[in-house]
């Protein structure tokens, strides 16, 4: 099962039962070209590798395991952009640090970028100016092993050194441990204030299914440091976010970043990803219900597509057990959707030649288990 870049109710793939994902990761892939061409940017693929090491009930037999070595690299990413962007997103992953690994310098990202980009931009140290970017980090924070958030927005707050404006900390009270050497599932949101002279921006994030903060107007209560938050409960409630100043500033882009610099030279440190969701609605860790079990295994069909690449016309060939009606859906690289069929079929073509070239995703949905295939036209 490869990735699916689709919106579909009721959707079950990789543990979401009903959340409305709009694009998946469950690295699945033959090879890792496979898999960086469902990314807009990946970064030191020759530091990636696929590894069986995968979380407890993950429909899966494969994660990807990133690696950063000192004086070599700082580690790598993959960025997706999703170019209509959403006024609130959640984002998904699971991910394990080798038992003795370092302090992060900066992690998994998520945020806007005004007009939209198919790559990470700068900015670092800079506060933005509200109809430009803003960008939230969902990281392990230094030392003491705890997730929090690492936030630039049109208000975060400075620190000592004048002009300067690195990314403001969000520590959850209590803390939220990072349990080096066993899978996490994390899980976080952005939502955009609306209307955008408003405060009522939101973020929050879940480790295993337990909300662990949720910053909001008014709540939690505390006072600012410099550039980090600090609860207190006889202190004021958190004014809220005004994330953006101009309508066209959406969320808009996931980054999976893994950034190293701490450790001597030629150090190596280690990081497991797997299962990674993102949605316009929670989706929570995987389900392993029987129900789940069950209808999987009675719906369960198989797509063959060839040729591929492609020219002209694209075959489809479909083998299932069941005998529901199968739903065929075909989507560009960015997520718009451009042809669509359904039917009790066994074959079907496809005509591509008015297409511009490039990669698309081929989804077949039958009941409630969903599969997609990658095809390229030339």
């Amino acid at each position: 099962m490869h990735k699916l870049i689709y919106i579909i109710p009721a959707l079950f793939i990789a543990g979401i039962t009903h959340a409305q994902p709009i694009f998946t990761a469950d690295f699945e892939d033959a090879t890792l070209d496979d898999m960086a061409v469902q990314w807009n940017e990946a970064k030191n693929l020759s530091g990636m590798a696929f590894s069986d090491d995968v979380p407890p009930g993950s429909p899966g037999t494969q994660s990807l395991m990133m690696t950063a070595e000192i004086g070599q690299n700082t580690g790598g990413h993959l960025y997706k952009m999703f170019p209509d962007g959403f006024d609130s997103l959640y984002a998904r992953f699971y991910v394990k640090f080798s038992p003795t690994h370092s302090p992060v310098h900066h992690f998994v990202h998520m945020g806007g970028y005004n007009p939209p980009t198919r790559w990470p931009q700068g900015g670092a140290g800079e506060r933005p100016v509200g109809n430009e970017r803003f960008t939230t980090g969902i990281e392990p924070f230094g030392d003491n092993w705890s997730w929090d958030f690492y936030s630039y927005w049109m208000h975060m707050r400075g620190n000592p050194v004048p002009n300067r404006y690195w990314g403001n900390n969000f520590l959850p009270q209590p803390p939220a441990p990072v349990t080096r050497g066993e899978w996490q599932c994390v899980e976080f949101m952005m939502k955009c204030n609306d209307p955008v002279n408003a405060f009522n921006g939101e973020q929050a994030f879940w480790v295993d299914g337990k909300k662990v903060l949720h910053l909001q107007q008014g709540s939690p209560r505390g006072y600012w440091v410099w550039d980090t938050f600090h609860h207190h409960p006889d202190s004021a409630g958190f004014e809220g976010f005004q994330w953006r100043s101009d309508p066209d500033l959406r969320v808009n882009f996931f980054w999976l970043l893994y950034y190293m610099t701490a450790g001597p030279n030629g150090q190596r440190d280690t990081v497991w990803f797997d299962d990674v969701v993102i949605s316009t609605e929670y989706i929570g860790p995987h389900g392993t219900t029987a129900a789940l079990t069950a209808q999987q295994s009675s719906e369960t069909f198989s797509m063959v597509v060839y040729p591929n690449p492609a020219r002209g016309i694209v075959t489809l060939e479909l083998n299932g057990s069941g005998h529901r009606r199968i739903r065929l859906d075909l989507f560009d690289t960015y997520g718009r959707h451009v042809w669509s069929s359904s039917g009790s079929m066994r074959t079907t073509s496809i005509q591509v030649d008015h297409l511009p070239p490039g990669y698309y995703q081929l989804v077949g949905s039958k009941g409630g288990e969903v599969q997609s295939r990658s095809v390229l036209i030339y």
